[in-house]
């Protein structure tokens, strides 16, 4: 809970909400614009997200370095809830947000067409899936209702990304991709109210005490 941590834990805390804001919006508008420079030969059903920051790509900076720096928003959200984390599961998954981060960035610097590519790629959507089911687990051991449907989530993606592949198929990497970002980004948004409303109902709390306290 960001109250309870004081000076720069409760500050860093509560960027929280800010950070998962701007990680969403950045990691579409990079795919945006990537995905709209390349318009006369990237297919969302035939190719992966990740040829546009390969050889074929027109500038593939964009992409890349546009990985790179919502990497480093993600770093950034993972030490944020660090210091709002209460125990071991949330302190576990954001140390995993924060891996994640670095993993997103390791695929702008080992792009499409590099051997570390796949293993980096992977492993991203792995850790923060990992990471936003402790960070859940955690938050449903506060209460939180809606953190139990973003820990189903968190387990459910992988399974269910196995079945549609094994039985009707996906029509692409980028399809797959996107059905990862989407589920990343529903649970991110989940977590982040999850502890913008602890934060407020701490803040409402001490509040309350200095009341009692002045009375």
């Amino acid at each position: 809970m960001a109250a309870s941590y004081p000076g720069r834990g409760a500050a860093l805390a509560s960027l929280i909400p800010a950070l998962a804001v701007a990680a969403i919006a950045l990691a579409w508008a990079v795919i945006g614009a990537a995905w709209y420079l390349n318009r006369g030969w990237f297919a969302f059903t035939r190719d992966a997200f990740s040829d546009l920051g390969g050889a074929g790509s027109c500038c593939p900076g964009v992409y890349n370095y546009g990985l790179m720096a919502v990497g480093a928003v993600i770093v950034a959200l993972g030490a944020a809830m660090l210091a709002a984390s209460r125990g071991r599961l949330e302190a576990a998954g954001a140390a995993y947000m924060a891996l994640a981060g670095v993993f997103l960035a390791l695929i702008g610097y080992y792009h499409s067409g590099t051997r570390p590519h796949v293993f980096v790629s992977t492993w991203f959507f792995v850790q923060a899936d990992l990471a936003l089911a402790l960070s859940s687990a955690g938050l449903a051991l506060r209460g939180s209702r809606l953190a139990l449907a973003s820990l189903a989530v968190a387990l459910a993606a992988f399974p269910v990304a196995g079945l549609v592949g094994a039985t009707v198929g996906w029509p692409s990497a980028a399809v797959l991709e996107a059905y990862g970002v989407i589920l990343i980004d529903f649970m991110v948004a989940v977590v982040a109210l999850e502890y913008r409303r602890l934060a407020r109902g701490a803040r409402h709390l001490g509040a309350q005490g200095q009341g009692w306290q002045a009375g």
